[in-house]
């Protein structure tokens, strides 16, 4: 899960969110590709971008996280010279704040907590990557409830019964984030809709019962990914 920020909690990130100048991307626009130079960090404050990597010598793309508001990403930038590990893809119609990455290494020096917070957010997501390439034994099912569940979780809001995205990730974005196969992904979420765990609308995806989805998501998972799956509070989140 990706660390997220809440500026106004923090008085060094706070300046520094107020001093950084606001990148505007339309959905698809490219913000950087993969092996530029890193010199800024980035905070979506609206939308939410894809990072993206090559799919072996296919000229196909592979999603490999997406972020939403307040979720910090780029920070390969913090270390000066890194080139970009993936490629950063507007997702819907977006606002970012453009940290310079000299400033956010001090600002991460005078805020130790936050440093923790970065530290501890890198260790979780390998945590969360190891169980999604099959080194837990997660069945595929556990693992597209898992995403389904994150992305909610993370991006959409809870009315305390159902979560709603606001936005309808691809078939192939789920099966991308998986690490299935995206007709083992269109299978599940037919039959998930068909049981009413899922429902779908224009441009939107209701988890209509989401206790039902992380049933699906803790069979015969190993102790990580349950511990993930678990750990996922249900809360909606307003930045």
């Amino acid at each position: 899960m990706p660390l997220r920020l809440i500026p106004r909690r923090d008085r060094q990130l706070n300046r520094l969110v107020k001093a950084a100048s606001v990148v505007e991307c339309k959905k698809k626009d490219l913000l950087y590709t993969q092996g530029d130079g890193a010199k800024h960090i980035f905070i979506p404050r609206s939308g939410h971008m894809r990072l993206t990597t090559q799919n072996g010598k296919s000229r196909n793309s592979k999603t490999v996280a997406i972020l939403g508001p307040n979720e910090l990403f780029g920070t390969e930038a913090i270390t000066l010279g890194n080139e970009r590990l993936y490629t950063a893809i507007a997702g819907s119609d977006c606002e970012l704040y453009a940290l310079k990455s000299k400033q956010m290494v001090k600002a991460l020096r005078k805020s130790p907590a936050t440093l923790r917070s970065l530290l501890s957010s890198q260790g979780e997501d390998l945590a969360k990557l190891r169980a999604i390439v099959g080194h837990s034994g997660a069945p595929s099912r556990a693992r597209i409830a898992h995403v389904l569940l994150d992305l909610g979780c993370r991006l959409g809001h809870d009315n305390g019964r159902r979560i709603y995205l606001g936005h309808w990730f691809t078939h192939q974005e789920i099966a991308d984030l998986a690490g299935v196969h995206r007709s083992t992904v269109t299978t599940a979420i037919n039959d998930w809709i068909y049981q009413g765990v899922l429902k779908q609308s224009l441009k939107n995806l209701v988890i209509n019962k989401p206790g039902a989805l992380r049933k699906n998501g803790l069979q015969n998972t190993g102790d990580v990914f349950r511990r993930r799956i678990v750990s996922i509070p249900l809360k909606s989140w307003t930045g």
